[in-house]
């Protein structure tokens, strides 16, 4: 998504944090939206629906964590950068436990920062809307999946990484490139989180891995996605 095209809320309580966000991603043309506190951005979000989110951690009366969480039990799948003081690694699974896309500590370069809004709203961009193949119908306009007719109801994680991998149809699709792709640009997440994940989203697809369907894996390397009937 180009520069003056994306919607983003900025989320913290800190003003001068605020300024610091807001000064570091002006510069690319967004529309920059803003919350003090988390009560306040869940109705900001609910309004004026944000491509992105640049979630505070530790906030008074509603944490970023509950912020979270509170969207995705919803069903609200608005991507969430956590952008943070707290950034050590049990925090940084917290964040990426309550459903936040990208995790960034507030110690590390602004660049990163920039990186991670852009990736998200670029992703969300270059993204077909809606892909059918051999009966799976895959639909990001509503965050819906669909196996044969039936509705597959898919955490942001999962529904991310099948993107990633319908994406390239045919085209095998490394273990790193996903890690990148559905965890963002500053995650800890390793190799074998993409192999526990593509486990969940096979047993929700009933797509199993002895005569596989929709994900074939390519030992040693990773994942690639071919719709057959």
């Amino acid at each position: 998504m180009g520069p003056g095209r994306g919607r983003v809320l900025v989320v913290d309580d800190d003003p001068i944090s605020m300024a610091a966000i807001k000064a570091v991603l002006e510069p690319d043309g967004y529309r920059i939206d803003s919350a003090r506190g988390g009560r306040e951005a869940l109705a900001e979000i609910a309004v004026r629906r944000p491509d992105c989110v640049v979630l505070d951690y530790a906030m008074p009366e509603m944490t970023g964590l509950e912020v979270v969480r509170a969207l995705r039990d919803l069903g609200d799948q608005t991507p969430v950068i956590m952008f943070s003081a707290k950034s050590d690694s049990y925090d940084k699974t917290a964040g990426y436990a309550s459903g936040a896309d990208i995790y960034i500590g507030k110690d590390e370069d602004p660049v990163v920062l920039r990186a991670a809004v852009g990736r998200i709203l670029k992703q969300h961009q270059a993204s077909p809307s809606r892909i059918e193949a051999g009966g799976l119908v895959l639909d990001s306009s509503t965050w819906s999946c669909e196996v044969d007719g039936r509705e597959v109801r898919l955490p942001r994680r999962l529904f991310t990484l099948l993107q990633a991998l319908t994406s390239q149809p045919g085209c095998v699709v490394r273990k790193e490139q996903l890690v990148y792709q559905v965890w963002g640009v500053n995650s800890d997440v390793y190799n074998r989180a993409v192999d526990n994940s593509i486990v969940e989203l096979r047993k929700l697809l009933g797509d199993p891995s002895g005569q596989p369907r929709f994900i074939h894996t390519v030992r040693g390397v990773g994942y690639k996605f071919q719709g057959s009937r």
